[in-house]
C-alpha cells in the first residue's frame, strides 16, 4: 500500500504589534499575492510531479519492480525545496537499499529533465519512519 502524503507549507513573516486591535488586521495586498504566487507554484509542482505516467509514477513503479513496498511522503515548500522521504515496509534501510533507492529515485529525476537541486530525498524504514 502506498500512502501519498502531500503538506503544503506557506509560512508568513508578520510583525507582531503591541497593541492587539478589536479588529482582525488584513492581509497586504502584496503578502496576499505573494501566497498566492507560491501556492500557484506549489499546486504546478504537484500537478506535474502526480500527472498519470509521471515522475512519481514512473519512480514508484520501478520501485515496486525491484521488490520494495513504501510508503512515500511528499513536503512541497517552495519550487526550490521539495522534501521526498520513502518508509520501506519490506526491508530494513540498510545503505545499500538507500543507496538503490536514491538511484531509482534521480535516475527518473534526469530522465524527466528535472532539477536534482530541488529534491531532498531520505530512505527509512518502519524503524525510523517517524524522522522527517
Amino acid at each position: 500500500m502506498i500512502l501519498f502524503v502531500v503538506t503544503f507549507l506557506f509560512i508568513n513573516n508578520t510583525s507582531i504589534k503591541e497593541e492587539i486591535s478589536e479588529v482582525p488586521p488584513s492581509i497586504s495586498p502584496e503578502i496576499q499575492a505573494e501566497n498566492e504566487k507560491k501556492q500557484k507554484e506549489v499546486e504546478e509542482i504537484s500537478n506535474l510531479l502526480y500527472q498519470e505516467g509521471g515522475f512519481f509514477e514512473q519512480v514508484n513503479n520501478k520501485l515496486k519492480e525491484k521488490g520494495y513496498d513504501f510508503q512515500m511522503l511528499l513536503a512541497v515548500f517552495s519550487k526550490d525545496d521539495i522534501r521526498v522521504k520513502y518508509i520501506l515496509t519490506n526491508k530494513d534501510a540498510i545503505e545499500s537499499i538507500q543507496e538503490d533507492v536514491k538511484s531509482i529515485f534521480f535516475e527518473s529525476v534526469d530522465n524527466n529533465n528535472l532539477d536534482s537541486n530541488l529534491f531532498n530525498l531520505t530512505v527509512g524504514d518502519s524503524k525510523d519512519a517517524s524522522d522527517w
